[in-house]
């Protein structure tokens, strides 16, 4: 079954600072954080990774071959047809090791591997070649819009290409040097809170967190598809409430949709006092009848968390539920659910829109 005007999500593999990378678990058990730093949940990477690899990867390179290999299996796809990502910042960790080698050993006997593992594509290279992917590669920086202009690049590979499958996804770490100087621009916030409670703040900055998230995009719809991916949109730097309205109702009326046709909103809330303001005025006004969902008290903010976001609203759809660790009232689950809205906002200037059907 073949829609030229929808992309299936046929597969899916996520690791976040929640127990997501086991699909049989729905956010049944939820860990809260203490510290402003929400870090992964890991499986045993030996079940996913070759052992001999294994000792040769950071951290997150574990992560994001981990993610992409649950994804793979999830979809019964070997090799894909290309590998596109997105990140915000790469592997801060790595260059920051690099750096200090580099002034520690005055530029001499450097070690290779901390700048081979340092590169933003270095990700996206490691999953072709474990898989002997031979095809499109590309990885996409652009901080808040990086995983967004990743799925625009596949949605538009499959225009030309409809028989293909791509396997699209982003990944971000929760690095000390990127908190460190995030501190200071009041990104996070400057008192411990529990996580949990993200929403319940009224001041500056959110909560840092991670994750690598991918998902199998295809024209073609499969035994294992899990919602269809309808349309995206984004903005960048919008004047005020005013144009980030105006543009969610063309997005609206671009693909045939009235709010009352949306079961469920998804609301990229970050619990910053000041960056929320947008969409809060949403949650009272556009959405003030819509069954309401926030999700970054359990991945933590990071330029690809509607990556999360992307995963929540076609696990809702899948599974038909709503789990209660996400739910901003506690009101009973709509009856059916046949339509989600994404609506993100990273730091207050990156918006972006992903409309979700069943």
């Amino acid at each position: 079954m073949k829609d030229p005007h929808a992309y299936y999500i046929n597969g899916i593999g996520i690791v976040s600072p929640q127990k997501t990378f086991d699909h049989a678990d729905f956010l049944t058990e939820i860990t809260a954080y203490e510290e402003n730093v929400l870090r992964c949940i890991t499986p045993d990477f030996k079940n996913y990774i070759n052992p001999i690899q294994l000792r040769r990867l950071n951290r997150m390179l574990r992560i994001g071959l981990t993610a992409a290999t649950i994804c793979l299996r999830d979809s019964n796809v070997q090799t894909p047809d290309g590998i596109i990502t997105g990140t915000g910042y790469g592997f801060l960790d790595e260059t920051a090791k690099f750096l200090r080698e580099l002034l520690e050993q005055q530029e001499k006997q450097l070690t290779p591997t901390y700048f081979m593992q340092s590169t933003y594509n270095a990700l996206a290279g490691l999953i072709a070649l474990s898989v002997k992917c031979m095809g499109y590669n590309n990885t996409y920086v652009s901080k808040g819009l990086a995983f967004e202009n990743a799925l625009d690049d596949a949605m538009l590979q499959l225009c030309e290409n409809e028989n293909a499958r791509y396997l699209v996804g982003a990944f971000d770490e929760a690095a000390e040097v990127q908190y460190l100087a995030s501190i200071r621009a009041s990104h996070f916030k400057t008192e411990y809170i529990n996580s949990l409670e993200l929403f319940n703040t009224t001041t500056k900055g959110s909560v840092q967190g991670e994750g690598a998230a991918f998902f199998m995009l295809s024209h073609q719809a499969s035994e294992t598809t899990w919602c269809k991916l309808m349309a995206t949109s984004f903005i960048y730097n919008p004047s005020g409430k005013d144009e980030v309205t105006e543009s969610l109702h063309a997005f609206l009326r671009a693909n045939n949709i009235t709010v009352a046709d949306i079961d469920v909103w998804i609301d990229g809330a970050s619990g910053d006092a000041e960056h929320d303001r947008i969409m809060n005025d949403l949650s009272t006004t556009i959405f003030s009848n819509t069954f309401h969902v926030r999700f970054k008290h359990l991945c933590g903010e990071s330029c690809t968390a509607s990556s999360f976001a992307l995963w929540l609203g076609a696990a809702i759809l899948k599974n038909q539920d709503v789990p209660l660790a996400v739910k901003v009232n506690l009101y009973d689950n709509p009856a059916q659910l046949k339509t989600v809205i994404i609506v993100n906002q990273y730091m207050n200037k990156n918006f972006s829109f992903y409309l979700l059907q069943k």
